[in-house]
This record gives C-alpha cells, sequence and structure tokens, in this order.
C-alpha cells in the first residue's frame, strides 16, 4: 500500500529503513490512543517521536542514490550484448525513450534522481542492464509507465530480438 502512493519510499536504497520507520510511527501512534482510552490523557512525547521518525523518513527517501558502477569495466556477458547484433538501435531507442527519467540528472519533470539508481545513457549502461530492458520494456511494457514516452510496438521487438540474440550466442 505504501508504496503504490509514495514512490520515495520504495526508490531508494534505504527502503528497508523506511518501511521500518513507518512501522515505528504507527507503534507511536497507536501507543498515544491506546493510553488515551485508558487514562483519559494520552502521552504528548510521543507526538513528538513521530515527528522526527517522519523527518527522518522525510531525510531517507531524498538521498541521492550513488552510481556505484561509474565507468567501470564490462563483465563479458554484459560485454555480449554490447557487441550483439542491432545494439545501436537499442541504444538510440534507450536514449530516447528512456534516458530522460533514467539519467544520472534526469530532465522529466518531478524526478531528481533515476528511478531504482538505474542509468541509460552510456552504452555501458545499456549493456549492464539489458535484462532490465528486456524485462521491463520488451516483454513486459512496464516501462515506461503508461507508455508515456510513446514507445512504438516495433522498437519493443527490436529490445526483445537485441537481447535474445545476444542471450542465444553463448
Amino acid at each position: 500500500m505504501l508504496s503504490n502512493h509514495y514512490p520515495l519510499a520504495f526508490a531508494t536504497e534505504y527502503s528497508w529503513a523506511i518501511a521500518g520507520l513507518v512501522f515505528l510511527m504507527g507503534v507511536t501512534i497507536r501507543h498515544y490512543f491506546n493510553t488515551m482510552h485508558v487514562t483519559g490523557a494520552g502521552p504528548n512525547w510521543t507526538w513528538g517521536a513521530t515527528v522526527i521518525l517522519f523527518i527522518g523518513i522525510i531525510w531517507l527517501s531524498s538521498v541521492p542514490i550513488q552510481d556505484e558502477t561509474g565507468d567501470a569495466q564490462l563483465s563479458s556477458s554484459q560485454q555480449r550484448f554490447a557487441q550483439a547484433d542491432g545494439f545501436e538501435q537499442v541504444h538510440d531507442i534507450v536514449l530516447g525513450r528512456c534516458s530522460m527519467c533514467h539519467a544520472r540528472e534526469p530532465v522529466w519533470d518531478g524526478i531528481r534522481w533515476a528511478p531504482k539508481g538505474v542509468y541509460l545513457e552510456t552504452e555501458a549502461d545499456v549493456a549492464r542492464h539489458a535484462r532490465d530492458i528486456y524485462l521491463q520494456s520488451g516483454v513486459s511494457h512496464a516501462m515506461p509507465p503508461a507508455n508515456i514516452t510513446g514507445l512504438p510496438a516495433e522498437d519493443r521487438r527490436l529490445l526483445v530480438d537485441w537481447y535474445r540474440t545476444a542471450r542465444l550466442s553463448d
């Protein structure tokens, strides 16, 4: 329920901590009301604790995701994707349809960091995330969300063909 309404709670490497803090906020609020119903007066310290927990959530959800991969060398399987037939077309598709959100400095309005830390700007990025591109854009059509960038079926087919060709070249 939380992830459907508040993507900043799960689109970070600290989602586990955010979920824990949300749980603790529920505990402090429930403690206030339980005590208030029994004694007639609630312990006001719980509101301060809840505010501190909420500030922690805000801070954790706004910490930028670090690019740990940078320009690291590609593995042999990633190199296979970068050298597969159709990679140039796939790279152009990804740059045109995905990189406005999945960039180190996204240009899509309202997005401050690339979702889930997935960067799709360079050839190495595309090769590194070949499986994700295949699954999210080629097979499931989950990306781009609601097909907001208008990714045509022909381009999705190219993504699928490129991935499968590279996988079969083992």
